[in-house]
């Protein structure tokens, strides 16, 4: 009796976003497109480009103290 090894699961075949990619979510969400219309733009998942927009977002402060939110893809880069 001989035993062989047999995967019944594949290899995980995602990719990680370029920069490019995240420079055109960036430019895209300044255009007014919906994470949906960008993802079907960058052919990605929507949950990706979701989860993307929500780890590049961060809080800026005006000159007048007042707080913003805006995505920049070095945030997501670095993140």
């Amino acid at each position: 009796m001989v035993l062989t090894k047999e995967y019944t699961t594949s290899p995980p075949t995602f990719k990680h976003l370029t920069p490019y990619e995240r420079g055109k979510i960036c430019a895209l969400l300044k255009e007014g497109f919906s994470p949906t219309q960008i993802a079907k733009k960058l052919g990605r998942h929507r949950s990706t480009i979701y989860r993307e927009i929500k780890r590049g977002t961060t809080t800026q402060l005006r000159t007048d103290l007042t707080t913003y939110s805006t995505y920049f893809p070095e945030t997501g880069q670095v993140v």
